[in-house]
């Protein structure tokens, strides 16, 4: 039975309540301290955390950088590393290779990690497959991904990085940076039973969504039913350290180098060609220039090794702490045609992993070089890649729905979990 918005704002008050009452004696943190960064604002050494579940392949000095953003590499920093079996890429441009195997040089998708926010929309073969985005099946090549919906149900007069709590989707899709704050607030601050945090028989390494929910809203919440949270980055009134700081260090956001006008687009740099155009920046590299240049990390990893830190700390025989050795990597990298791998757009050099999206903008992806495109999909028109997938707009066509950018009110909208079997598909309600 569904509880209403009304009721669940009570059960999540309730419950941070209990656990901070029942959790009073209880300190994980004290044994198990999380590593920091001293040169960080004393925040957690998330490079170091991802590490230790995401071991990297070696690397011989620095990665390699661009001279300036869609430029040429600069001299003496022009070698990129090997790939190496069951390790991760230590030098990371683009999410194309997302969801494969990793020595694509690749990490996994929050649909991988079970990240509960995502609110993905499903493999059809339409524009934003896999993203967040929701652009109907039938959508033209064309359509600009980020014209199309999240499901992300926004406060009243659109105020920015605020969420309405609802009944369909409860907190709504929020960034992974919101609950990466939120877990590390309540681990650090012990005043909760950590070993709670965990369920024996689901996803026994993942932190349970209904804790998450908690967490979140404990941190985020507001008396009037929304989740507000700021950006990642350090604020005058919202300093690193602050309780409602989701400061991450590893989101390179606005490098003073990189940056001009119109190629900053969150941690995304994209040429002025790809920008003036307006394609969907997901599409343009990470930080390609100066010291920091491959070094982005993506926060749903930062999450899920989190996750597994803590989890390898409460139950070290069933949670190892290398992700792929858990059992929240079971079955990943293991078929590109069942993965949650995202159908790239054509590049200006599809051979390069620091490439800028070609202008005038193309999708798909062509496949003639290490971007994926619809190859993925071979014969069929869908593909089944398990995990969690929000269906109702991306199954509406574009004669009944507008695609507007930004999040939407949803209602009746249906989730579909898609088996490894391709003709296996099950529909569930959220």
């Amino acid at each position: 039975m569904r509880l209403s918005a009304t009721l669940l704002l009570g059960s999540l008050q309730g419950l941070s309540l209990l656990h901070k009452t029942a959790g009073e004696n209880v300190c994980l943190f004290n044994e198990h301290p999380l590593p920091v960064n001293s040169d960080d604002q004393g925040e957690p050494h998330w490079k170091q955390i991802i590490e230790i579940a995401f071991p990297p392949w070696d690397l011989v000095g620095d990665c390699p950088r661009l001279d300036k953003v869609g430029g040429m590499l600069a001299d003496g920093y022009n070698t990129f590393p090997n790939p190496q079996a069951k390790k991760f890429n230590p030098c990371y441009y683009t999410k194309a290779f997302a969801g494969l195997d990793p020595m694509k040089g690749g990490y996994p998708t929050p649909i991988d990690t079970k990240y509960p926010y995502e609110f993905a929309a499903p493999f059809f073969k339409q524009p934003g497959d896999g993203s967040t985005h929701h652009c109907p099946i039938n959508a033209s090549p064309d359509t600009p991904v980020q014209s199309c919906p999240k499901v992300a149900p926004k406060c009243d007069g659109g105020v920015k990085d605020c969420n309405k709590v609802t009944d369909e989707f409860g907190i709504g899709h929020v960034p992974p940076f919101v609950p990466l704050a939120a877990v590390k607030n309540a681990y650090m601050n012990c005043d909760e039973d950590i070993h709670s945090w965990f369920n024996d028989d689901v996803d026994p390494c993942n932190i349970k969504k209904s804790v998450l929910d908690r967490l979140i809203f404990d941190t985020f919440g507001t008396t009037d039913g929304t989740v507000k949270f700021t950006p990642p980055i350090i604020l005058d009134d919202v300093p690193a350290g602050d309780p409602k700081s989701t400061y991450y260090k590893l989101e390179y956001l606005d490098d003073p180098v990189a940056c001009t006008e119109i190629t900053c687009k969150g941690p995304h740099y994209c040429s002025n060609a790809a920008a003036e155009a307006d394609i969907w920046r997901d599409f343009c590299p990470y930080i390609h220039t100066g010291e920091n240049s491959g070094q982005y990390r993506h926060p749903h990893v930062a999450l899920a090794a989190l996750e597994l830190w803590i989890a390898n700390k409460v139950k070290p025989t069933e949670c190892p702490a290398t992700w792929l050795d858990s059992p929240n990597a079971k079955g990943y990298g293991e078929d590109g045609m069942t993965s949650t791998s995202i159908t790239w757009a054509e590049m200006d050099d599809n051979t390069d992993q620091i490439a800028q999206p070609a202008v005038p903008y193309m999708w798909p992806n062509s496949g003639n070089g290490i971007y994926p495109g619809h190859e993925l999909y071979g014969e069929s028109s869908m593909k089944p890649a398990p995990g969690l997938y929000v269906t109702r707009f991306v199954a509406d066509s574009t004669d009944g729905m507008g695609t507007t950018s930004g999040g939407v009110g949803l209602s009746s909208a249906q989730a579909i979990v898609s088996a490894t079997i391709a003709s296996a598909l099950a529909i569930v309600f959220m």
